[in-house]
């Protein structure tokens, strides 16, 4: 998997957000989530090309249109169970509320991280993504925006949004070429739980997010974000 298709997965997932006033007042617009994942990745993408220069210049202005576009409308408790799996009825409360606040902060900083590094790219490739036939039924609680999203190289990759409804559609979860982000994370996370167990896994993330380390993928890491030293990523300088 490049680490494109997985930083234009990701950036197109931070799509939803709040519709206009206009949009409010017509209730089938909230029958089908695609339409609305379309409209807001069109936003989203003239935001970033509008401030790209300063982007690369300043990193926070990423952080801004992130918690903007993504925060409200990313479902982290949802992910940081997928994420931590089997685990999860384990937490205590207390730990169930550690574990979403550190596994939103430090996924929060590995997207904009990849957002910053990537910023030219978004805006040039996103002309060309397609976005297949809905399957969604009137009455679905749960809904899939599937796209294919093309890449460097004339390839492309095949990427699924999954959404479910409760007063609003959140995405909980993102599949590249049918494999499960979370799911992803569940492997690398459940192992480091069955050797620390959830309080070292805890304090393991919040010493990264202290350190403004990102989770991404080995393989993916754009070469300049890494500590050739330690193999550690590393925050883009003023970053949040």
């Amino acid at each position: 998997m490049s680490f494109l298709s997985l930083l234009l997965a990701t950036i197109s997932s931070l799509s939803l957000a709040s519709p206009d006033n206009a949009l409010l007042d017509d209730p089938t617009v909230f029958s089908d989530p695609q339409p609305l994942v379309e409209k807001r990745l069109d936003e989203l993408v003239r935001r970033l090309g509008e401030n790209a220069n300063q982007i690369h210049k300043n990193p926070t202005i990423a952080y801004r249109i992130s918690d903007e576009l993504m925060a409200p409308h990313i479902d982290f408790p949802r992910i940081a169970r997928l994420i931590v799996g089997k685990h999860w009825r384990e937490a205590s409360k207390t730990q169930r509320q550690q574990l979403i606040k550190e596994i939103e902060s430090l996924l929060t900083r590995s997207y904009v991280t990849a957002m910053v590094s990537y910023v030219d790219q978004i805006v040039e490739q996103q002309k060309g993504t397609r976005y297949h036939r809905s399957r969604y039924q009137p009455g679905d609680k749960k809904s899939s925006v599937r796209a294919t999203i093309p890449l460097e190289g004339g390839q492309s990759a095949d990427v699924q949004y999954q959404l479910y409804y409760r007063g609003e559609w959140k995405i909980y979860d993102i599949r590249i070429e049918g494999i499960s982000l979370a799911i992803t994370y569940r492997s690398s996370f459940g192992e480091k739980i069955d050797k620390i167990g959830i309080d070292g896994l805890i304090a393991q993330l919040a010493e990264r997010n202290r350190k403004g380390e990102v989770e991404l993928p080995e393989a993916v890491i754009p070469e300049e974000h890494v500590d050739n030293t330690s193999r550690k990523v590393i925050q883009p300088a003023a970053a949040k």
